[in-house]
């Protein structure tokens, strides 16, 4: 797991652009459970991501990251895989052990929220062009 940083621009040596996202690996990625197909009924491997503090945690997720033995985790993520071999809790997981260069990954994420914005996102910005007494209602503003 990791954390979007921004975006930038790759130059091929044609000359293309290419857009890539730049994502950063902070401490974590650590191996907090392994879930067996004798136990749990499937395989795979919990891991946990960025380091928070102790008072940030519920005492159920303490309990669960102390069983472990590993620091406390903000991110807890379960990843089903086809075999666990290889894996032990308390393991770190590199980058390089990860990913090679030229590797495609699937991100997917959580925006933040922008709240209450008034009427003006509503009326599509159509009543910074008339005065505002004409726009009355979203009937009179086109699209």
């Amino acid at each position: 797991m990791g954390t979007k940083l921004g975006m930038m621009s790759f130059f091929e040596p044609d000359g293309v652009v290419v857009p890539v996202t730049v994502v950063g690996f902070r401490e974590g990625n650590i191996v907090t459970q392994i879930k067996t197909d004798s136990t749990d009924g499937y395989d795979a491997v919990q891991v946990g991501y960025r380091r928070v503090r102790d008072r940030k945690l519920t005492k159920p997720e303490m309990g669960h990251l102390e069983k472990a033995g590993v620091i406390p985790m903000r991110h807890l993520q379960e990843f089903r895989l086809q075999s666990i071999d290889g894996f032990e809790v308390g393991q770190k997981l590199a980058f390089e052990e990860l990913f090679k260069e030229g590797d495609f990954v699937d991100v997917s994420g959580i925006t933040i929220g922008k709240g209450f914005q008034g009427f003006f996102p509503l009326l599509s910005f159509c009543c910074l062009q008339v005065p505002f007494w004409l726009c009355v209602s979203i009937a009179c503003c086109p699209d």
